[in-house]
């Protein structure tokens, strides 16, 4: 099965009980950026585990002794080994996902994503923050289209940032498979009034870098996403939201974003 994430296609090797499917594609010739293969053992002689083939990259869950992933130089093919793959956020897959869409200027975020207007806005920040909480109240008030609530991708393409939806979603029912051009991120923090304020490129580093997934197991590929983020920074507008879940803070941002004046 071939799925499509971030305009980017993907040869995905693993039932997953319907984990991809709005990102699934058919009649599509194009080439793969990434090839996953899914192998429930490894190969075995006395008493020994081995891999088959050559691999430039491993990496293993902390929490699992028996999964384990591998993958060429350039991540453009990687092989998974577990005897079952019925981990809904697929964290190992994931992994190579962000190391090899670096190379296409593209990266992985927690936060959600709406739709308003034709254009798109990010929320990041902690979990429990209240991501999600923004795209419901995002939809309850203006009426925009929550694309998802936990996991989002950021693609700089023909110098224009754009955002996408992810099949990673962590508890949020928000999963769409769209896109739109990037209005703006908001950093989000509760707080007992409502306030928003611009970041500086110093702040961003401090306050929305952390909760970019870099890949931290891969140098070369580690400063093209850092490249990314910077060229993201010159473009895009970030902003701190200290807020109460609520239509005021709704609108406030709304207003701050899309320059509206009352």
């Amino acid at each position: 099965m071939k799925i499509c994430i971030a305009d980017l296609l993907i040869d995905w090797g693993f039932k997953d009980n319907g984990f991809t499917e709005k990102f699934a594609v058919v009649n599509n010739d194009t080439e793969p950026v990434i090839k996953f293969t899914h192998k429930k053992n490894m190969n075995e002689c006395h008493g020994i585990q081995y891999v088959g083939e050559s691999s430039n990259h491993v990496l293993q869950r902390v929490d699992s002794s028996v999964e384990l992933l591998c993958a060429n130089k350039d991540w453009s093919k990687a092989t998974v080994y577990a005897k079952s793959y019925m981990d809904l956020e697929f964290s190992l897959p994931l992994a190579a996902i962000c190391s090899r869409f670096a190379e296409f200027n593209t990266l992985f975020l927690h936060g959600s994503f709406v739709q308003y207007q034709g254009e798109g806005v990010v929320f990041t920040g902690y979990s429990g923050v209240g991501k999600t909480t923004q795209a419901r109240l995002w939809n309850e008030y203006l009426n925009a289209e929550p694309i998802n609530g936990d996991k989002v991708f950021l693609r700089v393409m023909d110098g224009e940032v754009f955002a996408f939806g992810s099949p990673w979603k962590g508890s949020s029912e928000f999963c769409l498979n769209k896109k739109a051009s990037l209005k703006g991120v908001v950093v989000l923090r509760q707080a007992e009034k409502n306030s928003i304020k611009r970041l500086s490129s110093l702040d961003c580093i401090e306050l929305f870098m952390p909760h970019v997934f870099l890949p931290h197991w891969d140098e070369e590929n580690l400063l093209k996403a850092l490249d990314t983020f910077n060229v993201i920074l010159e473009k895009i507008p970030v902003w701190l939201l200290e807020c109460r879940p609520d239509e005021d803070a709704v609108k406030l941002t709304r207003d701050t974003i899309f320059d509206i004046k009352n």
